[in-house]
């Protein structure tokens, strides 16, 4: 993605303040999120762990430093700032998702794309989930969804431990959300139908699905929610 010549639209754009601790999926799979590429004169950025999972991080101290980083031209996910430090998320090209702080510095925020429906369309994958959205004739969206949680566990694969969940429905985007209640295969609006039914509302950012489920959509710690990248 070409991120040359965005200098001038860049300077006027704002990174958003920290609102709270922290850094988790949570605030990556929301509305106000953007998207950044890591500047090309940047070095291998690497992420920074989070208070959470290290106390005292995120921080410039090498103890902070996890093992993934990105490169120039990679595009993440950007939500709010804590210090030199911006909540992000990325998934490299093997699948992994990876969400922690990396160094504002390193990054430039792209101006908002505009959405068509076909932007939507493709296979979307993330770990233990995937979504195929396509493109109706009557330019409706038609979204399926399944999902698994312990297939990473051998142990639970071999016991038949493994839970799992699915979803459908069809729907349009409406500002730049989609969105809807599965009710057993018929699609109801997402505010209608009663609480114990599975809801999905998704986002499209960048190159990204971001997908934020009820948690009502499949066997125990299943869930769709999390940010997809197109399937190779």
């Amino acid at each position: 993605m070409k991120i040359v010549g965005f200098a001038a639209a860049v300077a006027c754009m704002a990174w958003p303040s920290m609102t709270s601790a922290g850094c988790v999926w949570s605030d990556i799979v929301q509305p106000a999120v953007r998207v950044a590429a890591v500047k090309p004169e940047a070095p291998r950025a690497y992420f920074v762990s989070d208070a959470a999972l290290k106390p005292g991080c995120p921080d410039v101290n090498a103890r902070c430093k996890l093992a993934s980083y990105v490169v120039p031209g990679n595009v993440v996910l950007v939500a709010k700032a804590q210090g030199p430090f911006t909540c992000a998320g990325f998934q490299g090209p093997r699948g992994i998702g990876t969400i922690g702080w990396l160094p504002t510095a390193a990054l430039a925020l792209l101006p908002p794309a505009a959405q068509r429906p076909g932007d939507w369309s493709g296979h979307w994958s993330a770990p233990e989930q995937d979504i195929v959205i396509t493109t109706r004739k009557d330019g409706m969206l038609s979204v399926k969804g399944n999902a698994t949680w312990g297939m990473g566990d051998p142990g639970r694969v071999k016991i038949g431990g493994v839970h799992t969940g699915e979803m459908s429905g069809k729907a349009r985007p409406l500002a730049g959300v989609l969105s809807f209640t599965d009710n057993e295969g018929v699609t109801l609006p997402y505010t209608k139908g009663d609480e114990y039914l599975c809801r999905v509302r998704m986002y499209r950012r960048g190159p990204y699905l971001l997908a934020r489920d009820n948690n009502n959509c499949g066997g125990m710690n299943v869930t769709f929610s999390g940010f997809y990248a197109r399937k190779k």
